[in-house]
């Protein structure tokens, strides 16, 4: 867009901040700056062409110098000039500002008059922790009625949001923009408009952003013994790799898998030193776990471990993956 169609069109500005140890020098990694813009301007231009259509255009650039603070980003949202015509003599056409409201990068939006709370997508993640939609009840022409899986009751909610909070692409955009909050150094991500914080989103509620693209197929849990085979000596619930079993079968790399250990008190034993493991596959535990099947463009299984009962149980018959 050249310099004089920028004049014709609504502009609105805002800044998203990131803070933490990790920016405390007020640098940043350019990878996760990049991803985490980039996730910003997907969801964005996304975000308009479901509310208005196809055929709105709109535009993010980054906006002004980068400034001191933590780290912040000035960012500039533009409705192209023709859309802007159309929002005159239509009037049915969503704004910059509308478009950005919805989101929560700018203030608040207006769910209507018939409803007391004001709502935006970040809220409503935040509120609903992620969860799918199960049901919808329109209430009238601008808001409906939802429930959650988990939920405690029914939320109020414009339906330009829940097509949002439904949309694959807005969700995976979501993603790339909380994506620095995976820095442990990093503690929360801001958007602010005239210095005023919007909204804000915490490190603990990255997972209520992560994109999903599968439906569970079948979900159980059981109790069996396992061979550690990769160890995250960090105590984190991702680098783990098991196998079933304590036999030299069970200890071939071909029979391991990724799992994700969501005990507590076990990976805190473990950065403590508490509990010793080697990557040398000759630690074997007893674990309640959860296997979890998926359809995505294929089946796939994961694996949880949910709790681990004992860390020196006596030895145990082999099982391969196949007969579970």
């Amino acid at each position: 867009m050249e310099d004089h169609e920028l004049k014709k069109s609504e502009l609105i500005e805002f800044a998203i901040k990131f803070n933490g140890e990790a920016v405390e020098s007020n640098e940043m990694n350019a990878n996760e700056l990049a991803t985490s813009l980039l996730g910003l301007s997907n969801t964005i231009e996304e975000a308009n062409s479901i509310i208005n259509g196809s055929d709105s255009k709109i535009f993010v650039k980054v906006h002004g110098s980068f400034r001191p603070g933590s780290f912040i980003v000035d960012i500039a949202s533009f409705l192209s000039p023709n859309i802007i015509q159309t929002v005159f003599d239509s009037g049915t056409i969503a704004t910059t500002a509308n478009v950005t409201q919805i989101l929560g990068f700018v203030g608040t939006f207006a769910c209507g008059a018939s409803v007391v709370a004001h709502r935006t997508l970040i809220r409503l993640y935040k509120q609903t922790k992620g969860k799918k939609i199960l049901t919808k009840k329109s209430l009238d022409a601008d808001n409906c009625e939802i429930t959650v899986e988990g939920g405690d009751g029914p939320i109020t909610v414009n339906v330009n949001i829940v097509k949002l909070y439904e949309s694959k692409k807005i969700q995976q955009a979501l993603e790339n923009v909380v994506s620095p909050l995976e820095n442990e150094d990093m503690s929360d991500i801001t958007f602010l408009m005239d210095g005023k914080e919007q909204e804000q989103i915490l490190r603990e509620e990255r997972s209520y952003f992560h994109h999903t693209d599968t439906d569970i197929i079948e979900e159980k849990e059981y109790t069996d013994y396992f061979l550690i085979t990769q160890c995250n000596f960090e105590g984190k619930q991702t680098g783990w790799r098991l196998s079933f079993g304590d036999s030299s079968q069970s200890k071939n790399k071909s029979y391991d898998f990724p799992v994700k250990i969501l005990d507590e008190n076990f990976l805190h034993k473990v950065l403590r030193r508490e509990i010793i493991i080697s990557n040398e596959g000759t630690v074997v535990i007893e674990a309640r776990y959860r296997k979890i099947t998926h359809r995505a463009e294929k089946l796939t299984v994961s694996w949880e471990i949910l709790e681990v009962l004992n860390t020196d149980p006596p030895k145990h018959e082999n099982k391969k993956l196949d007969q579970f």
